[in-house]
């Protein structure tokens, strides 16, 4: 093989791999998008279970405290 010929397959290599990182990059472009529109959406559902945990604690919590002076206003 000559330098001519090392030469062309060289540069043949190189633009094989230039287009095979080109789709590479285009295809991980567009799981990013797909994963950015996907990820949004967890925000509000996370603030919405925390807006219901919040609200089920603070249920408990005046409920156990009502049948605690419940309890000690009858043994009074």
């Amino acid at each position: 093989m000559t330098t001519d010929e090392l030469a062309a397959e060289l540069e043949k290599h190189e633009a094989i791999c230039a287009e095979r990182w080109k789709t590479v990059f285009n295809q991980l472009q567009a799981i990013e998008e797909r994963s950015a529109k996907r990820f949004d959406g967890v925000d509000s559902t996370i603030t919405r279970i925390e807006t219901i945990l919040i609200g089920a604690a603070g249920t408990i919590i005046v409920g156990g405290a009502g049948v605690i002076y419940t309890m000690l206003s009858m043994h009074s």
